[in-house]
């Protein structure tokens, strides 16, 4: 992960000197990469997760600070955001990388499975976001989400997971819309990298179909390397919580080493 000391213009990062953030989710993969960049780029950072992150102790006590939230219920949200944006001295931006994912044939998949990964997914984005306009509905901000390739092109055995993804992108689009008077931007990452989610699909796999598995992703690439790490997204990340964004909102930006070659 990047190191919190490093200088942010040689890392990439767009600076972010005293800006309030709150990442959702930021223990592990995307979100721990959040976590760093913004902390390198200069911000304060609240992470709010189920799990406790294995860097939170390492970390600068006067800009950051780590609690306990479920995303699906949204009393915690709230209390964690207030809590949150007490610690930070007010709200610029949030990050929301939260997510789950499952595997399962399409035919196959349950109400409890559905229903977990929208819950998660979908409400999690909407509780995040509908507490961050709270803060934010006086002075503007930014807010972004996550998307996923799944969003934009299906994946096999994971409609699910592709559902609520789709979902996500859609209520940006709108949210952005309708929360541009107050100066709200809104935006989603959507992207395809190596984070535990993928750790944990490559693990349900046969041998053959975990071969397979990695080279249709090598195939669907056009950058050379193959899955990036989570490390990639800070670049983007830090530009969408800065004000070097403030005419940017309402777009899904895919990062993914040329697999989708879109963006909105």
């Amino acid at each position: 992960m990047v190191a919190i000391t490093a200088d942010a213009n040689a890392l990439g990062l767009v600076p972010l000197p005293g800006r309030r953030i709150i990442v959702v989710g930021g223990a592990q993969g995307a979100g721990e990469a959040a976590v760093d960049a913004y902390l390198a780029a200069g911000a304060r950072v609240v992470s709010l997760d189920i799990a406790q992150g294995e860097q939170d102790d390492e970390r600068p006590a006067d800009r950051f600070h780590a609690a306990h939230c479920d995303v699906a219920v949204q009393s915690q949200v709230d209390t964690q955001f207030a809590e949150g944006v007490e610690f930070l001295g007010g709200l610029d931006a949030i990050c929301v990388p939260a997510g789950v994912t499952e595997r399962s044939e399409s035919e196959d998949i349950t109400e409890e499975q559905m229903t977990r990964v929208l819950q998660v997914n979908v409400l999690g984005t909407m509780f995040t976001n509908q507490a961050a306009f709270r803060y934010m509905k006086e002075s503007g901000g930014s807010i972004i989400n996550f998307g996923s390739i799944a969003g934009i092109r299906g994946r096999p055995m994971r409609a699910h997971y592709c559902a609520s993804k789709g979902a996500v992108a859609a209520w940006t689009r709108a949210v952005a819309g309708d929360w541009a008077k107050y100066n709200i931007r809104v935006n989603a990452v959507a992207p395809m990298i190596y984070t535990p989610i993928v750790a944990k699909v490559r693990a349900q796999l046969s041998p053959e179909k975990r071969i397979a598995f990695d080279q249709s992703i090598g195939e669907s690439q056009l950058l050379p390397g193959g899955l990036r790490s989570p490390d990639c997204l800070g670049g983007l990340l830090t530009l969408l919580a800065s004000e070097s964004s403030s005419y940017i909102t309402g777009q899904v930006f895919s990062v993914d080493g040329g697999a989708m070659m879109l963006g909105s």
